[in-house]
Formats: C-alpha cells, sequence, structure tokens
C-alpha cells in the first residue's frame, strides 16, 4: 500500500512566506527604512518557518513516546522555540540589526497559517489535479 504524502508542512509554510511577502509589500508603502524593516521582518519569518518545523518534528517525536514522556518531550520542545525566538530578537535589538517590532510581526504568520492551511490545502490540491491532467 503507498503512503499518502503528508504536505501539511509545506502548506504551512508557504503560507507563512506568502504572508511575509504581503507584510513587506504593506511595509515598504508605510515605512522608508526599508532594508532596516525587512531584516527585521525576515528574521521573524525565519523564525516562524523554523518553529513550524520544529514542532512538526517534536510532534513526530512524542508520538512515539508514553504519555508521561510525551507531555515532557513537549513541554522541552515548547520551551526550545521559545527560548530560540527570544534570543533571536535580543541578538537583532542588541546589536541593532533590524526592527525588533517587524521581527515580531514577521513571527505571526505562524498562527495566521495554520488558521489558512485548510485552504493552502485546497489549492494544493487544485494544483496538483491541474497538472495531473
Amino acid at each position: 500500500m503507498m503512503k499518502k504524502k503528508d504536505n501539511i508542512l509545506l502548506e504551512l509554510l508557504v503560507g507563512i512566506i506568502l504572508l511575509g511577502i504581503l507584510i513587506q509589500f504593506v511595509c515598504a508603502i508605510v515605512s522608508k527604512d526599508y532594508l532596516y524593516n525587512a531584516i527585521g521582518l525576515w528574521s521573524g519569518i525565519s523564525v516562524a518557518c523554523f518553529m513550524a518545523i520544529h514542532m512538526k518534528r517534536s510532534i513526530e517525536d512524542a508520538l512515539d513516546l508514553g504519555e508521561d514522556g510525551a507531555v515532557k518531550h513537549a513541554r522541552k520542545a515548547y520551551a526550545l522555540r521559545t527560548i530560540v525566538a527570544f534570543l533571536v530578537i535580543g541578538i537583532v535589538m542588541y546589536f541593532n540589526l533590524g526592527n525588533p517590532i517587524t521581527l515580531v510581526i514577521g513571527i505571526f504568520p505562524l498562527k495566521i497559517s495554520a488558521y489558512l492551511q485548510p485552504y493552502m490545502h485546497k489549492l494544493f490540491v487544485h494544483f496538483q489535479k491541474d497538472r495531473i491532467s
């Protein structure tokens, strides 16, 4: 029996990146400091992509553990993602590499993309059908 291909992570990442592009357009219209805002935004988008990939792997690993082990593993994974996000924000702020506000805004597409994923899935299925026929 052939295993069904799981595109959820890919759909989530595409959603994050498309939302990042949309936010980049808004930032370009609203602000004049393009590079400073773009560095902050795409740092946040990178953190969001890391978090999505790490969440998927953490969930897959937790499924192989017992109930107590899964809970502990999920807490450790959440703590790691949070520490990495705050570390990146701290580095960007300390070295004044980019706009920390756009960095935080760049992390939001992770949540938004999670809500939009069912629609992104329909879009992926539609394009796959067109490619096959």
